[in-house]
C-alpha cells in the first residue's frame, strides 16, 4: 500500500505555454517543455500505488489552465488510482461556477497557488472560496509554484500566509505544498498550530538530504502523521519519491538524526484519502497494483 499526494498532468503543451517558457521551470530545476506529462505516462507511473491525486493548474495572470476536463480525462486512464483535483484561480470571476463545473466532473478538491496566481490567501476573494470549500468539505492543496518566478509576489507563498484561513476555516482541510519550500521550518510552525493543516514531500524528495532533517524536526515537533507522500510528477516519478522517503536515513551523518523505518513506511503508505476525508479511486483488482520494492534502510 503506497500513495502520492501530489501528481501533474496535461496532454498538450499549450495549455502550460508560459510554464514551458520558463517562467515555472526554476521550482523544478527542470524544463517543462522536456517533460512527459501524457495521462498514459501518469496511469502507468501510478501502477505501483493503491492512489494518487492529480492536480489542475489554473493562473489566470500567466495565462496557465489545464481544463477540468482535462484532469477527469487523466484519471479515467487509471481511475483505480487516480482521483483529481481541479485548478481553481480565487481571481477569476468566475471562480464559482469553475467549482460546480469541476464537481461535475467528480473532482474530489481544488488546487491554488497563490503567489503564481497573484493572491493572498487570505484577500476577500479567497476566504469567501475557502468558506464554500469548506461547508461542501472541499480539502485545498497549494501547490509549490511561483516561489521562484520573479514576478511572483514571495510573500503569497509562505507557509504563514495561510494561518490566518486556518483559523477562520478550522474544518477546512489544507495541504501546503512541497514541505513549504523554501520555508520548512515555518511549514512545520504551521502544522503545529493547525492540525487540519497538512504538507507533502515532493520539493524534497529530489533532495533527501535536506528531506531527513525536515521529517526529523517533523518528528520532534509531534506533526509527522500530518507529513503525506508526494512526488511531484513528472518532476519525479512516484516510485522514486517513494524510495527516496524510505531511504532517507542515508543522509544522515554519524550523530544526525534518523528516523525509524516504520515510520518512514508510515508516510509512504499514509492514506491521503482518508486523510483529506474524500472518495477514494474505484476498488481497483487485488492484482493491479505492482509491489514498491524497499532496499535496506
Amino acid at each position: 500500500m503506497a500513495f502520492d499526494s501530489l501528481t501533474y498532468a496535461w496532454n498538450h503543451s499549450e495549455l502550460l505555454r508560459p510554464a514551458l517558457e520558463g517562467r515555472f521551470a526554476a521550482d523544478a530545476h527542470s524544463g517543462w517543455s522536456r517533460l512527459d506529462t501524457s495521462f498514459d505516462t501518469l496511469a502507468e507511473a501510478v501502477r505501483p500505488l493503491t492512489g494518487a491525486i492529480v492536480c489542475g493548474i489554473h493562473c489566470d495572470t500567466l495565462g496557465v489552465r489545464v481544463p477540468h476536463a482535462d484532469i477527469a480525462a487523466a484519471v479515467a486512464r487509471n481511475p483505480f488510482r487516480l482521483v483529481g483535483f481541479a485548478g481553481i484561480d480565487p481571481l477569476a470571476p468566475d471562480w464559482s461556477e469553475q467549482l460546480a463545473q469541476a464537481r461535475s466532473h467528480n473532482l474530489q478538491g481544488i488546487c491554488v497557488a497563490p503567489a503564481a496566481q497573484g493572491i493572498h490567501p487570505s484577500h476577500d476573494t479567497a476566504m469567501k472560496l475557502w468558506e464554500r470549500c469548506q461547508a461542501d468539505g472541499i480539502p485545498v492543496i497549494s501547490l509549490p509554484l511561483g516561489a521562484s518566478i520573479g514576478s511572483a509576489p514571495i510573500d503569497f507563498a509562505r507557509p504563514s500566509a495561510w494561518d490566518e484561513p486556518a483559523r477562520h476555516f478550522p474544518k477546512l482541510k489544507i495541504v501546503i505544498g512541497g514541505f513549504g519550500w523554501p520555508w520548512t521550518d515555518e511549514c512545520l510552525a504551521m502544522l503545529t498550530r493547525h492540525p487540519q493543516l497538512f504538507t507533502e514531500t515532493s520539493i524534497l524528495v529530489a533532495r533527501p538530504w535536506r528531506l531527513l532533517p525536515a521529517l526529523a524536526d517533523a518528528q520532534s515537533l509531534g506533526v509527522l502523521e500530518q507529513i503525506l507522500p508526494g512526488s511531484g510528477f513528472p518532476f519525479h516519478t512516484p516510485s522514486a519519491a517513494l524510495q527516496s522517503i524510505l531511504t532517507v536515513n542515508r543522509w544522515a551523518n554519524e550523530a544526525g538524526p534518523r528516523l525509524s523505518p516504520v515510520s518512514l513506511r508510515a508516510i509512504t503508505q499514509r492514506n491521503i484519502f482518508n486523510i483529506l476525508a474524500i472518495s477514494p479511486p474505484l476498488l481497483a483488482p487485488k492484482d493491479v497494483a505492482a509491489p514498491i520494492s524497499e532496499e535496506p534502510l
